[in-house]
């Protein structure tokens, strides 16, 4: 009987498929092969409300728990939480008190990665685009703060509906829309400097880096680049065997799943899954064929 590894990704919608696709691309490259199995978990709580929606950090954390509660029966060798907002929330939840099994965020990546760059070029500065749970908790703001980077050289935005647009229709109007105007409070809020980077604090934002990048490019004349934490997540957890688990090696089978507690519009599966088949066809082929469990949790 093989003993395949298994992880489980999860995210409040499908940006952290992007995650999920780099991740199986380097584990079915890898010099050494294992046998894993991918399980993504769409996390994404009421078919007309996401965690952004719900009345305040307690209600978010809480409905995070059921959905933590019911991964960990899943058995896996680790669980990534690729998205900003339930990264943030979890330490908030019952199940972060005495976790079984490893856990790892985005957020550690995207400090790590937005302090990086803040250090090479000491006249840059950085607006942090994210939603408004992630904004609102001031998480990123700080931690570059205690890693010595001035509170002056960063600003934050929100850009509250983005992501469920994204989702939604990725080349849909209404993202556009949305880009056009967290642009404009991006470009806004720019605190002065040399290069101005744009914090990607949302999984989702990182399909549409290049229009958002484009918008703000078109309000300032300063060079604008995108930081986009995705890669450097999956960097770290490919380096990290102790996350993904042993596996069977060998083989290199690296196989992909996806369960929703809500149901996924072709437009919204058709959309995402354009953007994900060039780095995994095996990503794609899963949302496409994705597992509806109404009560996941």
């Amino acid at each position: 009987m093989r003993d395949d590894a298994h992880v489980v990704i999860t995210d409040s919608g499908l940006g952290g498929l992007a995650i999920c696709a780099a991740l199986e691309r380097g584990l079915r490259l890898s010099a050494e092969p294992r046998c894993v199995r991918l399980t993504y978990v769409n996390a994404w709580p009421f078919e007309d409300c996401g965690y952004n929606d719900l009345p305040d950090e307690e209600a978010r954390a809480r409905v995070f728990d059921s959905a933590l509660a019911r991964i960990a029966q899943m058995q896996p060798h680790g669980i990534l939480i690729a998205c900003n907002t339930l990264s943030i929330l979890y330490p908030r939840t019952a199940f972060s008190r005495h976790p079984a099994l490893p856990v790892r965020g985005i957020v550690d990546a995207g400090v790590d990665l937005f302090a990086a760059r803040l250090d090479e070029q000491p006249e840059a500065s950085i607006v942090l685009l994210g939603t408004k749970t992630t904004v609102e908790s001031g998480e990123h703001r700080a931690r570059l703060a205690g890693r010595h980077i001035s509170r002056k050289r960063v600003a934050a935005v929100s850009c509250h509906g983005l992501a469920g647009a994204i989702e939604r229709d990725v080349e849909g109007t209404r993202a556009a829309e949305l880009v056009a105007e967290c642009a404009a409070r991006a470009a806004a809020a720019a605190p002065p400097g040399t290069t101005l980077f744009l914090g990607l604090c949302c999984t989702h934002y990182g399909y549409v880096a290049a229009h958002l990048t484009d918008a703000v490019a078109r309000l300032t004349p300063r060079r604008v680049e995108a930081l986009d934490p995705n890669l450097q997540l999956t960097a770290s957890l490919l380096a990290d065997p102790a996350f993904i688990g042993a596996g069977e090696r060998g083989s290199g089978r690296v196989t992909v799943d996806l369960v929703s507690k809500v149901a996924l519009s072709e437009t919204a599966r058709t959309g995402i899954a354009r953007l994900v088949e060039p780095v995994s066809p095996a990503t794609a082929a899963a949302l496409l064929s994705y597992a509806l469990v109404p009560d996941l949790f």
